[in-house]
Parts: C-alpha cells; sequence; structure tokens
C-alpha cells in the first residue's frame, strides 16, 4: 500500500504553496508603527504580482507562492526599502514519502544590476520564514535650499578675485623691498615702458585725470589730450562778391 502511495506521488505535479512574511525592525532611522497604511508590498515575477499590505504587526504576509524566483519590493510614501531576491523551491519527496517541502531562500538584490548578482544572504528557511527588511533612508520629494557657507563665499570667482588683487597691492610694497637692487631696476625700467603699470605705480593721479565723458564717448586717452591742447583755428567767413 505504502508502495502504490508512493508511485501515485511521484506522479502527481509538484504545486507550491509556499507563505512567509516580511518583517519591518524598529531601527533609529525609521519607526513602522508611523508608516502611511497605503505601504504595500509586491512579488514581481513574469506572471502577475503578489501583493500584501502591511499589518499592524508591521508585517507583509504572502501565502500560497508558487514556486519560482522573485523581486521582492516595498512600496511606501516616507521611506525606502532594499529590494529583495526571493526563491521558492520544492524538494522532492524522500523515497517512501508523499511529503514534499518548500525551501524559500532570500537574499539582497540590487535594481539595474544582473538578476544573478546576489548580495548578503538574508535567510533561508521553510514555511513561516520571518525575513527582516532593513528601510534604507527617508524620502525627500523637495530640495532643501541651501543656507549661508563662508566655504562657499569664499569660493566664488569674484571673491577670489578681489582677494588677488588685495594680496597684489598690499605685498607688491614688501616684495619691492626684498629685491636685489638690479632686479629692482629692471623692474622699475619695465614700469616706464607699460603704461599700464605706470598708470598703477600712481592710482590717485590716474583717477584725478580720468576724463569719463570722453570714456563714454568712446574717445582714447590720446585723442582726448590732442584735443584740449591743440583747438582748431576758427575759420574766417567767406566774402560775398
Amino acid at each position: 500500500m505504502k508502495t502504490i502511495l508512493s508511485s501515485l506521488a511521484l506522479l502527481v505535479p509538484l504545486t507550491s504553496a509556499a507563505r512567509f512574511t516580511l518583517h519591518i525592525p524598529n531601527t533609529p532611522v525609521a519607526n513602522p508603527s508611523t508608516l502611511p497604511p497605503t505601504t504595500h508590498a509586491t512579488l514581481q515575477s513574469s506572471g502577475e504580482p503578489y501583493t500584501a499590505l502591511l499589518t499592524r504587526s508591521n508585517v507583509f504576509s504572502f501565502t500560497n507562492i508558487t514556486a519560482g524566483s522573485y523581486l521582492a519590493t516595498i512600496h511606501c510614501r516616507d521611506l525606502a526599502f532594499e529590494p529583495l531576491r526571493i526563491d521558492v523551491t520544492i524538494e522532492e519527496p524522500v523515497e517512501g514519502s508523499s511529503e514534499r517541502r518548500e525551501v524559500i531562500r532570500t537574499w539582497q538584490t540590487f535594481l539595474g544590476n544582473e538578476w544573478d548578482n546576489k548580495g548578503e544572504d538574508r535567510g533561508s528557511g521553510g514555511n513561516g520564514l520571518v525575513v527582516d527588511v532593513r528601510p534604507i533612508g527617508p524620502k525627500y520629494y523637495f530640495q532643501e535650499r541651501g543656507g549661508f557657507s563662508p566655504l562657499s563665499f569664499l569660493k566664488n570667482p569674484m571673491i577670489l578675485m578681489a582677494l588677488f588683487s588685495m594680496v597684489l597691492i598690499f605685498g607688491m610694497p614688501y616684495l619691492m623691498e626684498n629685491m636685489d637692487p638690479e632686479t629692482k631696476a629692471e623692474f622699475e625700467e619695465m614700469q616706464k615702458k607699460s603704461p599700464i603699470a605706470g598708470a598703477a605705480t600712481n592710482p590717485a593721479q590716474s583717477i584725478q585725470n580720468f576724463d569719463m565723458a570722453s570714456w563714454l564717448a568712446g574717445k582714447s586717452e590720446q585723442s582726448a589730450s590732442s584735443s584740449r591742447g591743440h583747438s582748431p583755428a576758427p575759420q574766417g567767413k567767406k566774402q560775398r562778391n
């Protein structure tokens, strides 16, 4: 009789009715009791996904899960959770027994990578397995306005240029004093030949002689000085015949 039952059990196709639970632990990152009621978990495979709602005990219960490989995802408004890979397999019945056993294995997985790329082992066992799902962190839907930071203020290019100019203005006299006489003479000669450097040696005089009206009109300094030094002679009136 036992032989007949064992042979009949081998002829029956192996169907799975696995059940397991995803549990959200209470961590400093998040308190599961404060999660919104819309929080739910899904098991996604090639067919229609399995869905489980969050219970008062902070768990997602899945029942009657067929054999296969699934992606477990928790959808929450406030928190982001790590995805899991869950494999449900059926062990073949032992000789002389018609009982079969479901085996559930879970791993950490990574979205966007190959399915065979498994992470840390999250546990394995038979029916009734409880797997902890770790929250990654809270979700942010809006970008926070940045406050004032002295470091970001100093990174401004205009501030850096102003600081560099101040270093040149206040540091140049000390640099000139520590120069060799020959180098100092060459530098002074270069300043005399350069009109820009000559104006920089006496900025007060250059500002005093600056003609704003000519500069706005687009006239150069040489044309303005020539017009001031040499005024054109008035032409006499032509005599009428």
